[in-house]
This record gives C-alpha cells, structure tokens and sequence, in this order.
C-alpha cells in the first residue's frame, strides 16, 4: 500500500466516508483557502482588503447588468418557482441560446434547441462530459497549459485522468505560439496518446479551451482542423470548451493575431456525433455568479446520458430566464458585448504599460479572455541580473524541481502579504516555471490598487 492510500484509509476511517470521498477531501482543490482569502474583498468602504487578479472574473461590465436584471427581472410563479420544464434547461434558454450561437458563432448547420443541454455553469458541463465519455481510470487529452479546475473537473466525480499534451520536449519547439501551430499540436497529441497507452490509459476525447487559458489567444482553423483530424483518425471525441468566445480585444502587440473561430463554425474531418461545444453565462456576460453552461451536442446517446444526471447540475429557471431575456434583446446584447471589448482592451493596456516600466515580461500575442501570462522567471531565481536556469519541468531534477516550486509558494506569501492575489503557473499545468495568470478585468479602481500593491510585491522580492 502506497502512502498516499495509507492516507486515504485513515482518513476514511477517521471521518467514517468513502474512499473517493477521502481521495477528494486529501487532494482535490478545496475552497476553504479562496474563501479565506477573498473573505474581504477590496472596495472603496475596505481598503485593507484583497485585490483578486487572480480568479477569471470579469467586474467591467457589473453595473450594467445589474440595472438590466432590475429592469428586466419578475418572478413567475408557474414558470419559475416549480419544476417547469425538468433540468435540461428552459425551452426559453435554449431557444434564445440557439439563436445567440447562430448570430455570433457562425455555425455552418444551424443550432437547434434540441440539440443544447443547460447545466449550472461550464464546470458541471465538463464534469458531466468526463462522466459520460470515460470509464473511470480512462482519460482525456489536453494541451499543456489548461486551465486549473479540470484538476477538479475531470476526475472529482467521474474518476476520469488529465492526459497532458506536452510542447516543450518536442523538436523544434520554440514557445507559447507553438501551442496554437497546427503541426506541433498534432505532434504534442500523438505523443500524449502514446504515452498514455504505454501506461495502460484509454483516451477518450480532446478537449481545447479555444480562446485559450491562460494564454489568452485563439486557435486558428487549420490548427482547428487538424487536432480534430487527429481524433478521428484514433476515434476520440472533440470537446470544445469555447467559454471566452465573445471576449476578444484589440492587442496592439499583436496586430495579426488570430481571431475566434468557433469548432461549429468550420467543416470539421470528424463524425458530427464526436464533435461537442461548451458555452457559458460567467465570461462574456461577466456574471460568473449565475452559474449557467450549455453544452452544444449531436450526439443523441450522449445527450441522454448527461441529462440521466442533469437533476445534480440544474440552474434555478427564475436564473435561466435572466440570461434568455439579455439573449432575446439582440440590441441590448450586441452593444453589452462591443462595451465590454472596449474596456478589455483599456485594461490591458493599462496592466501592459505597468509591466513594461516594471521591466516585467508577458505572452505579447493574446487578444482574447481577461488574463495575462506574466513571467516572473526572475523573481523565481532571485537573480537581478545574469542568465536564466532552465526551468522547463520535463529538464529539471526533482530536486531543483521541488526549490522551484517551493519558491513559486515564497512569491505566493509574498503577494498574500500584500493582499493582492494572482494564479500560480503550476496550477495550469506550466511546462515552465516561473510564470504566473494575471487577471486585469477588475474594476479600474481595485485594479490601479493592485498595481501599485504589484509593484510593492516586485521590489519586496529583488531584495
């Protein structure tokens, strides 16, 4: 028995629950450090509270939905405050996602509500998916680096394994853009699989976050094309997890970058059954509070197995109509999204010129989500000046590997002294150490605070 098991054992004996219940309580991400940690959130009325760039919300757009919701808001008693139409999703949602994802997704079959499934945000949606799509201990692949909660996502319920795609062990890698390159990402693909069937692991599906978390850029349509190639070449379903699809900005770095092209938007080489899309309220509509997903699906087997367990990940319907009456008042929709763009891209710009006078490095090509991927190499190292050690995880030993991590846990203590919080990179997977996810979609106020605690945080740690 592995000491890890030992420690599942006893913890189940200890509080008398199940294996995979002590499994989850030992070593799935928990929410008691967030709650501590944003317990006080900054405001004008608590100064002394925390800053969060470190979570995916976007707070620009707060005030307008806000008066929309009290304009638009009734409750219905007959419709809303009974089981309505049971946990699919309201005919209401539905129809109005289907025409939201026909007018902005420019799909080239025509999305029907039939086809759409509404669930208590993308979360549950991917934990629906890995449930569905895998025998547990079967897995699903994803390229390197993913977002922090498939960590959670994939395997809490469903018992399901992240199969990491990697980049940076393969020849004529040369950074972040190579993640979106057609060719690489066939290559990082091939290799996962690989690698997962020498240690008995079945692959079941791809899934890419298209744009991208956290490296905030989008996927083009031949790389598009040829991942889902790949999948029908080896029989593996396509997930394409699109939750940042409306988020894009204008980068002045990037002048050519790539816009979003939606996975229904191009005539994929994959069976239609294998090919399924994620969406969501949190993002675009910067309501991350309303916990509403959709996932987007021809596959009429799996559509039923999801909503055989669509009860556990059912949003209130009086929550559904909210977001159908923003979708239905096309207007009203089409300006809140041109809005939020605008003061997305005056964010950036305002975090990219704070980092440039701060000498501090970032991926240059993103134009979409609310994030940046900062590089902090240097203050990993502790070195002002001098060349940087390698810290690609796949070259280090576990020894430097365990001194890297422990310092990405020092400027963690040091940005919690500070009361500013960012996303650690080896929570997303970094095939590099050193870089961290800074989220600038804070409201202006607590995001000009939380530069200047930032600064604070650089000099604390070049001392």
């Amino acid at each position: 028995m592995t000491a890890s098991s030992q420690d599942v054992a006893a913890t189940a004996s200890e509080f008398g629950i199940s294996s995979r219940g002590a499994y989850n309580q030992l070593y799935m991400r928990g929410w008691s450090f967030f709650e501590q940690c944003l317990a006080t959130p900054w405001s004008p009325e608590t100064p002394g509270g925390v800053v969060n760039l470190g979570v995916a919300e976007n707070s620009l757009m707060h005030t307008d939905i806000v008066k929309f919701v009290e304009e638009n808001t009734k409750v219905d008693p007959v419709s809303q405050l009974t089981y309505g139409n049971g946990p699919r999703g309201s005919p209401r949602l539905k129809r109005a996602l289907a025409g939201f994802l026909n007018r902005k997704f420019s799909p080239l079959e025509p999305v029907i509500d039939d086809d759409i499934i509404v669930m208590a945000g993308v979360t549950p949606i991917i934990d629906a998916l890995a449930w569905a799509l895998c025998n547990e201990g079967e897995g699903i692949i994803i390229p390197q680096p993913y977002y922090a909660a498939f960590a959670t996502d994939i395997p809490g319920r469903a018992r399901g394994v992240i199969i990491p795609a990697t980049f940076q062990d393969i020849d004529g890698y040369k950074g972040f853009d190579d993640v979106f390159s057609a060719d690489m990402s066939v290559k990082s693909l091939e290799k996962a699989l690989s690698n997962a069937q020498s240690k008995g692991i079945k692959a079941t599906a791809v899934m890419l976050v298209n744009p991208h978390n956290p490296l905030g850029r989008c996927y083009t349509p031949s790389a598009i094309k040829a991942i889902a190639s790949f999948c029908q070449a080896h029989n593996l379903h396509l997930i394409s997890d699109e939750i940042y699809a409306q988020s894009i900005y204008t980068n002045p770095n990037a002048a050519d970058a790539v816009p979003f092209t939606s996975a229904l938007a191009l005539g994929l080489p994959i069976d239609a059954q294998k090919l399924h899309v994620a969406y969501g309220a949190s993002k675009d509509f910067c309501a991350n509070g309303l916990r509403l997903g959709m996932l987007h699906t021809r596959n009429k087997g799996l559509m039923g197995a999801i909503a055989s367990n669509a009860m556990l990940g059912w949003p209130p319907y009086l929550v559904q109509d909210i977001w159908a009456a923003m979708l239905e008042n096309t207007s009203y929709t089409d300006s809140f999204l041109q809005k939020n763009q605008a003061l997305l891209a005056e964010s950036y710009r305002l975090v990219t010129d704070f980092l440039a006078e701060q000498g501090v490095g970032y991926f240059k090509n993103s134009n979409a989500g609310m994030f940046l991927w900062i590089d902090l190499r240097r203050h990993l190292v502790g070195e002002k000046e001098g060349e940087l050690p390698e810290l690609r995880v796949v070259k280090l030993s576990p020894e430097d590997l365990a001194k890297y991590l422990e310092r990405e846990q020092l400027i963690w203590k040091v940005l919690g002294k500070n009361k500013i919080l960012l996303a650690m990179g080896s929570a997303f997977a970094t095939e590099e150490l050193g870089w961290f996810r800074l989220t600038f979609s804070a409201s202006k106020p607590a995001l000009e605070v939380g530069l200047e605690r930032l600064k604070n945080v650089f000099e604390e740690l070049l001392l």
